[in-house]
């Protein structure tokens, strides 16, 4: 069978060297469909459907193309040769003729219709207005709803459309907004966000909620900030529109829309984290979410710090028992670890075991092999609600040596050294470091850290006054763990030497008052080293070492206890 697609695909459709640059192989077909699209993004397209006819500029001509002129195809030449003599207002009719060729179309020669229908689009896209590019955008989706924008096509018209003004049409900008949408990465070019924050203002208060969400979701899918003086705006009608929305069952994919973008901004509005909180503990809401949409929620609570107990159980409960972590994608997992570990909850051994067990399952699938990110954060966030695995830190350490150099990754290398510097220090039979190499009692922290912490330096010169303090010095004694810390060094009776770590509002959960996961973590492996670690917040500060020791008696040792940590 491959053997016959393999001669199949070996007949060019012009040139044998311009085979090898196809969008499509008869491979892409047998192994994949072009059909497998999300229900949100059906959802989206029938809504730019209905945008078309909307646009008052949206003026086609007659169809002139008849079905029997190119279809079926008997060669491939002589159909290359037909498409080329279309002209490109005729273009969008003909690939929506295509799709009732499919279903009776042997492999090959639908691969040789897909590759001539967008290699005649790019040839032509000089010659079409607006509206016909805009046309063709939607005949090759309705043709291949999953594979547009792997067309050649889909790329040229981006570049072509980002340049185009749609001040004055909404249902244009749409439309170009949906397409740059479905090009995930945006790594050449700023063409999306800039479009965003020069249309967007103007575009916003005519938006409904179908709009925004549309919107919302491609600029989350491509990563696509909105800055300047779009964001207090853009920023505002989000929060508007998740405190509007009713939810029901047809649109909780909406509001998980609005909910990724908000954390894309990294907006912070308690309204929003109380809103979500009353759909969580309503039994007949929370149902309405779908479980990936839930771990969007979990995780914008985990940004904001809200952990509100009743509903942190609630959420962390359903999505146990709702997402079977063997299920999970690779990236669902790491954010779960990640946002339960910020928000300091407590699992079982059996939990983090089954856990553990999900990402070495798609450690074997191969899951993490292009995504190191993904299985250094799972690591370091299983450490940190302490569970380790020596076999998913020794293939995180093996994925990171053997990734492309060429792919820096400054965030996922800090996170390693961190994991390294825990194991080293609580595990050291199962790390190449000792101790001595992480831990640096006396490691000047860099200016850069305390550019905006005057707080350290304030406390510094206060502790120093007092009479019991032989020196403060601020340091980071952890490798990996850029978070300043005081080293005060104490005489008399009780001399000593005190770690102090001063919370700042960013560091602190809303509620139970507790650090954040990595000031958690560095307050463990420095207490694991034997050290003494007291816990402030920036603004209750103890100002003698007889203060410093009190916080450290048993009855007092814990923050809440102390009450040292408030707002």
């Amino acid at each position: 069978m491959y053997a016959l697609l393999r001669r199949f695909a070996g007949t060019s459709i012009h040139t044998n060297q311009l085979r090898c640059y196809s969008s499509f192989t008869p491979r892409d077909v047998v192994r994949d469909t072009a059909d497998e699209a999300g229900t949100l993004l059906t959802r989206f397209a029938k809504h730019i459907a209905l945008e078309r006819y909307n646009d008052k500029e949206q003026v086609l001509p007659p169809t002139t193309v008849r079905y029997a002129d190119y279809f079926p195809i008997t060669d491939g030449r002589y159909f290359q040769r037909s498409v080329e003599k279309t002209d490109a207002s005729q273009l969008p009719a003909l690939i929506i003729l295509a799709s009732s060729y499919r279903s009776n179309a042997a492999v090959p020669m639908y691969v040789t219709a897909l590759n001539t229908l967008d290699a005649h689009a790019v040839a032509q896209l000089g010659k079409m207005d607006t509206a016909t590019v805009l046309e063709t955008l939607y005949s090759f989706l309705f043709l291949i709803p999953n594979w547009l924008k792997r067309t050649d096509f889909h790329q040229e018209a981006m570049r072509r459309l980002a340049k185009e003004s749609f001040h004055d049409n909404k249902e244009r900008f749409l439309q170009v907004c949906f397409y740059m949408g479905l090009q995930k990465k945006q790594t050449t070019s700023n063409d999306f966000q800039m479009l965003l924050e020069e249309h967007l203002p103007r575009h916003l208060p005519a938006l409904i909620e179908l709009d925004l969400a549309l919107i919302s979701n491609a600029a989350y899918k491509t990563s696509t900030v909105i800055t300047g003086s779009a964001k207090e705006t853009y920023d505002t009608t989000l929060v508007n529109a998740v405190l509007g929305l009713k939810l029901t069952p047809d649109n909780s994919a909406l509001l998980i829309s609005l909910i990724k973008a908000l954390r894309l901004q990294r907006v912070r509005d308690e309204r929003v984290c109380q809103h979500l909180q009353q759909i969580c503990l309503d039994p007949a809401q929370i149902t309405q979410i779908e479980p990936r949409g839930l771990g969007h929620i979990f995780a914008f609570f985990a940004e904001q710090l809200w952990d509100q107990e009743e509903c942190m159980t609630v959420v962390v409960e359903r999505l146990l028992s709702l997402l079977k972590p063997g299920d999970l994608r690779a990236k669902d997992l790491a954010t779960f670890l990640w946002s339960s570990s910020q928000l300091n909850c407590q699992f079982s051994a059996a939990h983090l075991r089954q856990l553990e067990l999900a990402a070495l399952r798609k450690l074997d699938h191969g899951e993490y092999n292009y995504y190191a990110d993904n299985l250094v954060d799972t690591c370091l966030s299983l450490y940190t609600l302490g569970h380790h695995s020596k076999d998913l830190i020794d293939a995180a350490e093996e994925l990171k040596a053997t990734q492309h150099r060429s792919k820096a990754q400054p965030k996922v290398d800090s996170r390693l050294t961190v994991l390294r510097s825990a194991v080293a220090i609580e595990h050291p039979s199962l790390s190449k470091l000792k101790s001595e190499q992480v831990f640096k009692e006396f490691n000047r922290a860099p200016g850069y850290l305390l550019k905006e912490r005057a707080d350290f330096a304030k406390y510094a010169e206060q502790l120093g006054q007092d009479a019991e303090v032989e020196g403060v010095d601020l340091v980071c004694p952890i490798n990996g763990i850029n978070v300043p810390s005081l080293r005060v060094q104490t005489m008399g009776d009780e001399a000593s030497v005190y770690f102090v770590e001063l919370l700042t509002a960013q560091q602190t959960l809303k509620f139970s008052k507790k650090p954040t996961s990595l000031m958690r973590l560095k307050q463990r492996l420095l207490e694991s080293l034997g050290q003494k670690v007291v816990m402030l917040h920036s603004g209750n500060m103890a100002t003698s070492a007889k203060e410093l020791h009190t916080l450290l008696q048993p009855k007092a040792q814990s923050i809440e206890a102390a009450e040292v940590v408030s707002n």
